[in-house]
């Protein structure tokens, strides 16, 4: 695997992770987006809430849609939040979600990158999606086999990481966690594991605020610089 023509932290700890576990959306395929606008259209009703819907949402990329959508109507919409309400809004979030995702772009050089990792040392993937639509989207990606463990939602990042780590007696540097947003950063501090940030480098700053007041040691724009 090409890490870079010249050796550099970020090198070097990619190099001897043993484990490297990912986050999913925004940070193996562009497809934070996506899910944006689907949060827009679940409340698109409700206009004169639009932009407190849209902070709440897009400020929580951990916690799962079934909380985000009772949270809206409870606490923001002020309306009852009844089973019948949820199966609506749970199928229209897939419906404008699922096959997109499966036809987003990756993030560059993304599947290139795991599938070299995949042959070097164990890799797993990470993500606030539900579970079972996790494991559909990468198998129509076809890149299941790239993974040999998948975590969907619903699942604490911090915590399983912990749990990952303790059961193969890893140190902080063999497990790396790649993700996109000041609470993969947070997760992986809580952890006690090495975190690699993905993307434009807005990640930087934005973490120094409360409640992710940490810079990611380590970034990356994309992946081709390393496969």
């Amino acid at each position: 695997m090409k890490l870079t023509a010249a050796r550099s932290p970020l090198a070097d700890v990619i190099q001897h992770a043993r484990v490297r576990v990912f986050d999913f959306d925004g940070t193996l395929v562009d497809s934070t987006a996506i899910k944006w606008r689907a949060f827009d259209e679940c409340f698109a009703g409700f206009p004169e809430h639009r932009a407190q819907i849209q902070g709440y949402c897009r400020s929580r990329h951990h916690t799962p849609r079934r909380e985000k959508f009772q949270y809206v109507y409870e606490e923001i919409l002020g309306l009852a939040y009844t089973p019948e309400i949820e199966a609506r809004l749970l199928a229209r979030f897939d419906r404008e979600t699922t096959k997109q995702i499966i036809a987003a772009r990756e993030i560059p050089g993304a599947a290139q990158f795991l599938a070299a990792a995949a042959a070097d040392c164990i890799t797993g993937v990470l993500s606030s999606t539900p579970h079972e639509t996790l494991l559909h989207i990468l198998e129509r990606r076809g890149w299941r086999r790239w993974f040999e463990y998948v975590q969907g939602a619903p699942v604490h990042k911090a915590d399983w990481l912990a749990r990952f780590k303790a059961r193969y007696a890893l140190t902080r540097q063999e497990l790396v966690f790649f993700g996109d947003t000041g609470e993969d950063a947070q997760a992986a501090q809580e952890a006690g594991c090495a975190f690699v940030a993905v993307g434009d480098g807005a990640l930087g700053s934005a973490v120094t605020e409360a409640p992710f007041a940490l810079a990611p040691r380590y970034w990356l724009a994309d992946f081709t610089a390393l496969s």
